[in-house]
């Protein structure tokens, strides 16, 4: 199992902010070992769970999410924490002692991510792992634009749109409906490379947001955050290949 925690940063003109975060690599029975983590009613849901699949999934997520709320409340038992869930599936903070702190959770193969943030300062965040499968279905969501994005930039197909997919994803966590909305209200307005595997974006709807993205071996994770602050994300990135890399060791 490895566990990577940290703060990030959140300046505004007039304010700053902190996230956590969590980057969670672990396989079924390495999360199983962390179960005593999880409040009486996430281990009631978790019990009814039939499939491997699921239930490393919910564990992955869960257990990041009440670690990055740790990196920013040390002194929080994570064990009293619930994470449950909203009507359009986003997760809620509940029985916590920081109530103004809310997460946002992603996990892919055996990975983890999960942000902590006050409410007052919205975050999304989505990992995906370039599929040509997927892609297909992908390429049919994106708009005339897109598709010349992704053709513009110096990127395979397969990552680029998924890089665009993360991206919109990142930014239906954060309207807190998931991806039950007209995608084209989520659509990119541009796609820049930034260094020599981040990315940013523009929207071209909901212009107060921006997108930052990390293309690692096949896995593409986007962050998205209000267009006017300014973060660092070194040790978030850092935290993130290390994991990625670890995935791909053990895949082998």
């Amino acid at each position: 199992m490895l566990i990577q925690r940290g703060k990030i940063a959140l300046n505004r003109e007039e304010s700053v902010h902190q996230a956590g975060f969590c980057v969670l690599q672990a396989d079924l029975q390495e999360l199983i070992s962390k179960l005593n983590l999880l409040h009486s009613e996430e281990r009631s849901y978790y019990d009814h769970l039939t499939f491997d699949r699921r239930k490393q999934s919910y564990l992955l997520g869960r257990l990041s999410a009440k670690k990055a709320i740790g990196a920013l409340a040390v002194y929080e038992d994570l064990e009293k924490i619930a994470i449950t869930s909203g009507i359009f599936q986003f997760p809620v903070v509940q029985y916590s002692i920081t109530r103004n702190l809310q997460v946002c959770i992603t996990h892919c193969d055996n990975l983890g991510i999960a942000l902590a943030y006050p409410e007052v300062h919205p975050l999304g965040l989505d990992i995906e792992k370039t599929n040509k499968a997927n892609v297909e279905v992908i390429k049919g969501q994106l708009t005339t634009d897109e598709h010349s994005l992704t053709k513009a930039i110096s990127l395979s197909e397969d990552a680029s749109c998924t890089m665009i997919w993360t991206m919109k994803e990142g930014l239906s966590k954060i309207l807190r409906t998931g991806l039950t909305m007209d995608m084209k209200v989520l659509e990119i307005q541009s796609l820049v490379k930034e260094g020599p595997d981040l990315y940013t974006s523009q929207f071209k709807h909901l212009i107060q947001y921006k997108a930052i993205s990390c293309l690692s071996g096949p896995y593409v994770c986007s962050l998205v955050i209000p267009r006017k602050t300014t973060v660092t994300l070194d040790e978030f990135w850092q935290a993130f290949r290390h994991a990625t890399a670890a995935t791909i060791t053990n895949i082998r």
